[in-house]
C-alpha cells in the first residue's frame, strides 16, 4: 500500500467532522490553536438531561403532540442522519467520536437499525447494522445495503446473508475533499430516477477518480452519482453556503438547503463542467429561514391535517426549532411562503439535524442534543461535549388516526408496481427503492406490463408514467416509447421531467437533440429550464442551437442562469464550429444570446459578422453591438458609437460601457458635439458623461458651457459637471460654488465628485460645510462616501475639521458612517470623539480573565433593554450593518452577519470577543477587500464577481454593487472583518455589559423577546 496514501487517509479520517456549524458575528472563520483553546469556555449545560425535562422544553403549534421513538437507552449518542428501509425500520447513523478522536483511541460509530415491534410509537428493539466507523457524515439504503460517506471515501456496505450485519464493505469512490471537515460529503439522497445526489461543503476540495475520468469540486456544491454506470458528476452550489439537505418534489423537482438560511433551486446549476468561469451568480434562493438551518423533508401523509400537506419542514439546529414553508411556483421555478414553526425548544442540548415522514405518517426528529454544535470555537475535546445522549422524537397531529404504510420488503416487483398508484409519497418511494433493488431481469418486465395495463382515461395517468420511468432509469433501461410519451405528456410537469431524462439517456438514444426541439420551446418555462440544462449533457456544437431556442420566449432568473452556465459548459463544442461557420443557429438573437450570455474577446470577430446580417432584430442587433463595445477594438467602439448617434438606448448604454472599459473610439468629438446639440435631454445627458469618460478634450468649452448654465436640467448638468472635473481637472475649483444644498442634489454631489477628485482638501472643506447644511440621512451618506473614497481621505478630514469646525451632531452622523462602511481610521475617529466630548478609555489587550470577569457581570447584572439601545446607538452604528428582526431589515445584502439569533448560537465569552477583538476571526462570508484605484479612488467591501475583464464589488460606503476596470485597479489588499477595532472604546463598561447582554438574549425571535420590550 502506498504510504502517502495511509498518511492522507489517516489524516482525513481523523479530523472528520460534522455539519452543524453555527451563525458569528462580524468575525469567524480561521484561527490559532492559541484563539482555539481560549474558546474552550461556554455556557454550562442543562442541570437536568432527562427526556422528560426535554419533553416539556417542547412547544408545537396547535394540534400536535410529541413523545420519545428512541433514545441513549436504545444504543442512540449523537445522531447525525437517518433513514426508514422498505420494512419500516429506522436506520440511525451515530457517532462518538466526533468532534476527534483521542490518539489512542480507535474508532467506532455506527449505523443501528431501530425497529417499533408493537407500533406504540417507541422502538424497541435495537441491531447494529456496522460499528468500527470513523465519524461518517451521511448515508443512504440502496443496492443491498447502504452508502455510507466517511472522510475521504464513498462506502458501501453489504448484507450478504440477511442477518442485518454488514459483512462486506467496499470503497465505491475515494478522494473527496476534507479541508474543513464539518462540510465532508453529507446528505445522501436518491432522486427519482436512481441518482444518488449527495452535498459538500465550501472548503473541500475534491479529486474523485472514477471510470469516466475525475471529477473535480473545489467548492460547496452537490455530487450526482449514477451508481450502475459510476457516473461522478459535480455541480458547484447555487444558493448559500455549505449546502446540507437535498430532496425532490413530487414530480422529481430537485431543492437543496444550504446551512446558512437559504432554500435553493438546484436544478438551474445541475450543469456540470470543470471551469467555475461564469458561475459568478448563484443566488436561485428560493426562500430563506430566520438564521442556520439544514434538511428538508416534506409533510405528506395520510394523518397529518390538510393545512400542512406538502409543506416543506427544515432543521433548525441553530436556534432549536423546526421550520415549515409552503410552495408555491414562480416561472419555472418555485418560492417559499414562511409559515409559523411546526415546533420549537428551550432546552439548550436539542439540536434538530434531520427530518423523516415514518411509515405511521408521523414526523419523526433526530436530536442531536448537545450545547455544543460546532468545532470552530470550543474545544474538541470540551468536557462539556455530550457523547452519550441522542434522541428520536416523533410528532403526531391529535384526534387523527395514524397511517400505517404496508411492509414493501418481502414484495413481489408486481405487487411493488401496483405501490408506484399510492397517494403517500412514502409508500411510492419506497416502493420505487425496492424495485431499484431487485434484479433488472424480475423488475423491467413487470414494470412493462404494469405500464400497459394503466387506464387511459385515470386522471392520475402520466403521474404514474413519471414513477415509471424512474425505475427504468434506475436500471440504466432506455425505454424510449414512455420517453416519447411522457414528452408529449399533458401536464407540463411530466414533460419537464422526461426532458430530463432524454438529457440522461442522449448517449443511448439515436437523436436525442431531435426530442429536445419541443421541449426547448415548451409554452411552459419550467420544460424549458429543464431543456436547457438537458442540452448541457450532450457534448455537440448542436446542443447549443437547441438549447438558445429556449431564448426565443422569456427567460426568468433560473432559466437565465442554467442558461448561461449551459453556454460555458458547452463552449469548448460549439465555438470552435461557430469560427469554422459550420455551426447555425435559427436566428441571429439566438446567437446573440449565446455570446451575451458568454462574453469575451474571441468573439468579437463573429459578432462583426453577424451585426451585418439582415435577418436580425433590432433588439438583437442592440445588444450585439453594446457587447462587441465591450469586448472589441476602439475601431470596434467606433462603429458602435455610429450606430448610438441614431439609437437612445445603446448611447445610453454606452456610459457603462465606456465606465468599465478603457477603449476609447477615435475621432468622436464630431458624433458627440452634434448629440449634445439634440432637444432629447436623455441623448445630452449620455453624450455629456461620455465626452469625459472617453477624454475628448476638444468639447471641454461645450462642456463648461452647460456645467455652469443655470437653465440646464439637474441630470444633463451633473453629467457635465463629471465630465468637466476630467477634462479641465486644473479648473475644477470653478465647480466649488455648486457645492451647497441650493443646487439639486445631482448637481450639489457630482460638483462634490468633481473636486474632489482633483483637489481632495477643497472638497473635505466644502463638504463638510454640505453635510451641516442637510438634514436627509440618505445625501449625507452619499457626500460622506465621495469624501472618504479617496485614498487620503482621512487626513483630509482631521485637516479640514482643524479649518472649518463641525457640530457635535454632525461629528455623531460621520461617526457612525465610518463605522457601518468599515472604515478604521484612528486618528479621525479621535477628533470626531473630541467634538462629540466623548472620552474614548483605553484599547482592551485579549485576556481570558477580562473575558470570564466580564461574562459574570453580564449573568450577574446585564440589562438587555438598555443593551438594545446601545446597539440602536449613533455612537455604535451597530444597525446600520447588522440585522436582527423586529429592528431592521436589511435584506440580503446586509453588510455584516445577521444577529437575531446569535445568543443561540454563541456562547457568551465568543460574543464578548467578537465584539472587542473582531479580527481574531472572520466569518466566511464577510471577508472585505480593499481596491486601490490607480486614480486615487478607493473602494472597500465584498467582492462579488471577477472575470478577466472587470470586478464586481458590493461597496461598504453605498451597498451597491460597482463594476470596475480590472485595468484601472492598482491593488488589492485584504482587510478581513470591516467591524471597525476599537469600537467598544466608545463604552462604558455597563454599556458594554448590557450590549453583551442583549446580543446574549437573541435567540432567534427577538421582535416577541419580553425581556428586551
Amino acid at each position: 500500500m502506498n504510504p502517502m496514501k495511509c498518511f492522507v487517509k489517516s489524516y482525513s479520517l481523523n479530523l472528520i467532522t460534522v455539519l452543524f456549524a453555527f451563525a458569528l458575528l462580524s468575525s469567524a472563520g480561521s484561527q490559532s490553536a492559541d484563539a482555539q483553546n481560549d474558546r474552550s469556555r461556554h455556557k454550562a449545560p442543562e442541570a437536568d438531561n432527562s427526556v422528560e425535562a426535554e419533553r416539556k422544553s417542547f412547544k408545537l403549534a396547535d394540534g400536535y403532540e410529541v413523545n420519545l421513538f428512541a433514545d441513549e437507552t436504545d444504543g442512540i449518542a449523537n445522531p447525525v442522519c437517518m433513514r426508514w428501509d422498505p420494512a419500516g425500520r429506522l436506520w440511525v447513523l451515530c457517532t462518538w467520536a466526533y468532534p476527534q478522536l483521542k490518539p489512542v483511541d480507535k474508532p467506532n460509530d455506527k449505523l443501528l437499525i431501530l425497529t417499533d415491534t408493537n407500533g406504540d410509537g417507541r422502538a424497541d428493539k435495537t441491531k447494529v447494522f456496522a460499528e468500527g466507523l470513523n465519524m461518517p457524515t451521511g448515508f443512504a439504503l440502496g443496492h443491498g445495503g447502504a452508502y455510507i460517506g466517511q472522510g475521504i471515501d464513498l462506502l458501501l456496505l453489504r448484507d450478504t446473508d440477511g442477518d442485518d450485519k454488514a459483512d462486506t464493505s467496499r470503497v465505491l469512490l475515494t478522494g473527496f475533499g476534507t479541508g474543513d471537515t464539518h462540510q465532508n460529503i453529507n446528505s445522501f439522497t436518491w432522486s427519482p430516477g436512481g441518482e444518488l445526489l449527495f452535498c459538500q461543503g465550501l472548503h473541500a476540495f475534491s479529486r474523485v477518480e472514477t471510470p469516466w475520468g475525475i471529477s473535480r469540486l473545489d467548492e460547496h456544491g452537490s455530487w450526482r452519482l449514477r451508481p450502475r454506470r459510476l457516473q461522478l458528476h459535480a455541480f458547484p452550489s447555487t444558493g448559500g453556503q455549505n449546502p446540507w439537505g437535498i430532496n425532490f418534489g413530487n414530480w422529481g423537482e430537485p431543492f437543496s438547503k444550504s446551512n446558512g438560511p437559504e432554500v435553493f433551486e438546484l436544478l438551474p446549476g445541475l450543469v456540470s463542467r470543470e471551469s467555475s468561469t461564469g458561475r459568478s451568480h448563484r443566488d436561485m434562493t428560493i426562500g430563506q429561514t430566520r438564521v442556520k438551518s439544514m434538511i428538508i423533508e416534506f409533510a405528506e401523509s395520510p394523518h397529518l391535517p390538510d393545512d400542512i400537506q406538502g409543506h416543506m419542514l427544515i432543521a433548525g439546529f441553530l436556534t432549536r426549532d423546526v421550520n415549515r414553508f409552503q410552495r408555491e411556483s414562480d416561472g419555472s421555478g418555485h418560492r417559499l411562503k414562511p409559515q409559523p414553526d411546526l415546533m420549537t425548544s428551550s432546552h439548550n442540548a436539542f439540536r434538530p439535524v434531520d427530518i423523516r415522514i415514518g411509515p405511521d405518517g408521523a414526523i419523526y426528529i433526530a436530536d442531536w442534543f448537545n450545547p455544543i454544535i460546532g468545532h470552530y470555537w470550543p474545544s474538541l475535546r470540551h468536557p462539556d461535549r455530550d457523547k452519550t445522549h441522542g434522541r428520536i422524537w416523533r410528532i403526531t397531529a391529535k384526534d387523527r388516526p395514524l397511517a400505517k404504510a404496508p411492509d414493501l420488503s418481502k414484495m413481489s416487483p408486481t405487487e411493488l408496481c401496483e405501490q408506484l398508484k399510492s397517494d403517500w409519497r412514502y409508500v411510492r418511494y419506497q416502493a420505487k427503492r425496492r424495485l431499484a433493488d431487485l434484479p433488472k431481469k424480475q423488475v423491467i418486465p413487470a414494470v412493462i406490463q404494469w405500464v400497459a395495463k394503466q387506464n387511459a382515461d385515470d386522471p392520475n395517468l402520466e403521474h404514474r408514467l413519471f414513477e415509471a420511468i424512474g425505475v427504468f432509469e434506475s436500471h440504466e433501461v432506455v425505454n424510449l416509447p414512455l420517453l416519447k410519451r411522457l414528452l408529449s405528456a399533458k401536464d407540463y410537469r411530466a414533460r419537464a421531467y422526461a426532458t430530463r431524462v432524454v438529457g440522461r439517456w442522449h448517449d443511448r438514444l439515436d437523436s436525442p437533440l431531435g426530442l429536445l426541439n419541443g421541449s426547448a420551446t415548451d409554452e411552459h418555462a419550467r420544460v424549458r429550464l429543464e431543456a436547457v440544462v438537458a442540452c448541457s449533457e450532450i457534448k455537440t456544437p448542436e446542443s447549443m442551437v437547441v438549447a438558445a431556442r429556449a431564448t426565443d420566449r422569456p427567460m426568468d432568473r433560473f432559466v437565465g442562469y442554467a442558461f448561461k452556465q449551459t453556454v460555458h459548459a458547452l463552449a469548448s463544442d460549439w465555438q470552435p464550429a461557430l469560427q469554422q461557420g459550420k455551426l447555425h443557429f435559427d436566428s441571429p438573437d439566438n446567437l446573440a444570446h449565446v455570446l451575451r450570455a458568454y462574453g469575451g474577446k474571441d468573439v468579437a470577430a463573429q459578432v462583426r459578422g453577424l451585426i451585418q446580417s439582415d435577418g436580425l432584430s433590432p433588439d438583437g442587433r442592440r445588444q450585439l453591438l453594446e457587447l462587441l463595445a465591450r469586448v472589441g477594438t476602439p475601431a470596434d467602439l467606433k462603429l458602435v458609437f455610429d450606430n448610438a448617434t441614431r439609437d437612445r438606448e445603446l448611447l445610453v448604454a454606452l456610459v457603462e460601457v465606456a465606465r468599465v472599459t478603457p477603449t476609447r473610439p477615435p475621432d468622436a468629438a464630431n458624433g458627440l458635439s452634434a448629440l449634445l446639440a439634440s432637444k432629447d435631454p436623455v441623448t445630452r445627458t449620455a453624450a455629456a458623461r461620455l465626452a469625459g469618460l472617453w477624454g475628448q478634450d476638444k468639447l471641454a468649452s461645450t462642456i463648461e458651457t452647460i456645467a455652469k448654465h443655470d437653465d440646464q436640467g439637474d441630470a444633463i448638468r451633473a453629467a457635465a459637471i463629471l465630465s468637466f472635473g476630467e477634462l479641465a481637472p486644473k479648473q475644477s475649483s470653478e465647480l466649488r460654488r455648486f457645492i451647497t444644498a441650493k443646487t439639486g442634489r445631482p448637481v450639489r454631489l457630482a460638483a462634490l465628485k468633481a473636486v474632489s477628485r482633483n483637489n481632495l482638501d477643497d472638497g473635505m472643506l466644502y463638504g463638510l460645510k454640505l453635510i451641516s447644511e442637510l438634514t436627509d440621512a440618505d445625501e449625507v451618506a452619499q457626500v460622506l462616501a465621495i469624501l472618504m473614497g479617496r485614498k487620503a481621505s482621512a487626513d483630509a478630514m482631521v485637516n479640514a475639521m482643524r479649518k472649518t469646525p463641525i457640530t457635535s451632531d454632525d461629528a455623531k452622523r460621520i461617526i457612525r458612517w465610518l463605522n457601518a462602511a468599515g472604515v478604521s481610521a484612528p486618528d479621525l475617529t479621535m477628533a470626531l470623539l473630541a467634538t462629540m466630548d466623548v472620552q474614548p478609555g483605553s484599547s482592551i489587550e485579549y485576556s481570558k480573565t477580562y473575558v470570564d470577569q466580564l461574562t459574570e457581570e453580564v449573568s450577574r447584572s446585564g440589562d438587555p433593554a438598555a443593551g438594545r439601545k446601545v446597539f440602536e446607538a449613533s455612537v455604535t452604528g451597530c444597525v446600520a450593518c447588522h440585522q436582527v428582526q423586529g429592528i431592521n431589515q436589511l435584506g440580503p445584502h446586509a453588510k455584516g452577519p445577521e444577529l437575531t439569533a446569535v445568543g443561540a448560537g454563541l456562547q457568551t465569552e465568543l460574543i464578548i470577543e467578537s465584539i472587542i477583538w473582531p479580527k481574531r476571526q472572520v466569518k466566511e462570508g464577510f471577508e472585505a477587500a480593499m481596491l486601490m484605484l490607480d486614480d486615487g479612488g478607493m473602494i472597500t467591501g465584498y467582492i462579488t464577481a471577477r472575470n478577466d475583464a472587470t470586478t464586481s464589488v458590493r461597496d461598504m460606503a453605498t451597498n451597491k454593487v460597482i463594476v470596475v476596470s480590472n485595468a484601472s485597479i492598482d491593488k488589492t489588499v485584504k482587510v478581513g472583518t470591516v467591524m471597525p477595532e476599537g469600537l467598544t472604546t466608545l463604552l462604558t463598561r455597563t454599556e458594554l455589559r448590557d450590549l453583551v447582554c442583549y446580543l446574549v438574549s437573541l435567540k432567534g425571535a427577538a421582535a416577541k423577546d419580553k425581556t428586551i420590550e
